[in-house]
C-alpha cells in the first residue's frame, strides 16, 4: 500500500532533478545519476594545501579545508545552490552533505572530528527562510560521521547584507564583528568542523573561526562547504 501511494504521488507530482528537471527514477534523490556524474567535484579533501585551505593562510589557523564541487558562474550547479538557499530545498542540502561526508569517510579523512558547527543565520533571516541551509548540510554530515551538531555555539549578531555582489574587500568588511559565541562547554583540544554552503573569499568562515578561538583557544578547526567559487 505504501509503495502504491508513493507511485501515485510520483504520477501526479513527479520528483524532478534539481539540475536538469528530468523525472527522477525511484532510487534517485534530488539529483539524477547523470547530473551527479557531471558534478564538477574538487576532490580537495585529498589535497593538503589545496586552494580552499590557502584562503585561510595568514588569517586563521586551520587543520584542513575542503569543498564538494566548484561554484561556476554559468554552471548548472549554481542553480542547485540557489535552490538550497532560496527555494526551500532543505532536504537536498542534507542529502548532499551526507554524500560528501560519505566520500570523505571512504578516503579516511576527518576521522578525528568531535563536533560539527554550522555557520549561523540571523534569526530574522531564519524566519524568512524557515531553515538554515548550513545546519541542514551539517546534519547530513552527522548522518555519516555520527558526531553532534552544535547549533548554539555560534550566533550572528547582525542581519548582514548579502555577500553576493560585494568586492573582496567589502566581503571582509561586511564580516567584521558580526559573529559571537555562547558559553558552551567543550573538552580541551576539540576538533570542530565548521560548515557552510559556499566559500568565496573565506571571510565568513574566517570570522567564525576567529570567534570560536577567542572563547576556546585550544580548539582545532577544519572547514567544509558544499561549493567553492574558483
Amino acid at each position: 500500500m505504501k509503495r502504491l501511494l508513493s507511485e501515485l504521488i510520483d504520477l501526479f507530482y513527479p520528483r524532478l532533478c534539481l539540475i536538469c528537471q528530468q523525472q527522477l527514477m525511484a532510487n534517485e534523490r534530488h539529483l539524477c545519476l547523470h547530473c551527479l556524474q557531471q558534478m564538477p567535484r574538487t576532490h580537495y579533501h585529498r589535497q593538503p594545501g589545496n586552494p580552499v585551505e590557502q584562503l585561510f593562510w595568514g588569517k586563521v589557523e586551520i587543520v584542513s579545508a575542503q569543498s564538494y564541487f566548484f561554484f561556476l558562474p554559468e554552471g548548472h550547479f549554481r542553480h542547485l545552490i540557489h535552490a538550497i538557499k532560496y527555494a526551500g530545498q532543505a532536504d537536498a542540502a542534507r542529502y548532499l552533505g551526507a554524500r560528501y561526508a560519505a566520500e570523505i569517510a571512504a578516503d579516511g579523512k576527518l576521522t578525528d572530528i568531535d563536533y560539527l558547527v554550522p555557520v549561523p543565520l540571523h534569526p530574522k533571516r531564519f524566519r524568512q527562510r524557515g531553515y538554515n541551509q548550513s545546519e541542514k548540510i551539517a546534519h547530513g554530515v552527522a548522518d555519516v560521521f555520527h558526531k553532534p551538531v552544535l547549533t548554539k555555539l555560534l550566533y550572528r549578531k547582525y542581519a548582514s547584507e548579502t555577500q553576493t555582489h560585494k568586492s573582496v574587500y567589502d566581503r571582509w568588511e561586511n564580516m567584521q564583528g558580526i559573529f559571537g559565541t555562547h558559553e558552551v562547554e567543550l573538552p580541551l583540544y576539540p576538533h570542530l568542523l565548521l560548515i557552510d554552503d559556499v566559500i568565496t573569499t573565506g571571510a565568513t568562515l574566517t570570522a567564525c573561526a576567529q570567534e570560536i578561538l577567542l572563547r576556546h583557544p585550544t580548539a582545532r578547526i577544519s572547514i567544509l562547504s558544499l561549493a567553492v567559487a574558483p
